[in-house]
């Protein structure tokens, strides 16, 4: 007889969140899983609290009661510096308005996280850089400013 198969831990387990904002309950008692691979969409009307509990996930906002585990880190244990380094090496955000940065060219833009964890761009980052650029269909546009191109081409280059 074998054993069955352990269940995958989840990417992330979110238990019991709540926040507030002065006294107003943004949101609380959220709960929920997220396996490996899976694509989770948070949907609901304006205000209700989707971008923030999208900025807790990420340890951008902090949260009044619950626990947020990614990986087996508890995103509540961290302090500043931990959670942005978390962020850095585990995670990537697409803001609503891109943010990327208007001095720096496509290519740049999309190598700033990799330079962040390795200093500098040497051949094997700019090759990732080309790979993931042409993975969101902007192959040969790595040389463009960010103000050259359109809201959709913006906004994969922030998914790039």
């Amino acid at each position: 007889m074998s054993a069955a198969p352990t269940p995958a831990r989840p990417a992330i387990s979110v238990e019991n969140l709540a926040k507030h904002y002065a006294g107003a309950s943004v949101f609380s008692a959220v709960s929920f899983d997220v396996a490996p691979g899976e694509f989770v969409a948070i949907v609901g009307e304006s205000g209700v609290g989707k971008s923030t509990l999208l900025n807790c996930l990420a340890g951008l906002d902090h949260w009044d009661a619950g626990r947020i585990v990614h990986a087996g880190t508890d995103l509540g244990g961290l302090d500043e510096d931990q959670r942005a380094i978390w962020r850095r090496t585990q995670l990537g955000f697409v803001f609503q308005a891109f943010h990327v940065l208007p001095h720096l060219d496509v290519a740049q833009n999309v190598g700033l996280p990799l330079m962040l964890l390795g200093g500098r761009l040497d051949a094997a980052a700019l090759a990732r850089v080309e790979e993931m650029l042409a993975a969101v269909g902007l192959a040969g546009l790595g040389t463009r400013l960010p103000q050259q191109l359109s809201g959709g081409q913006l906004q994969r280059v922030a998914i790039a």
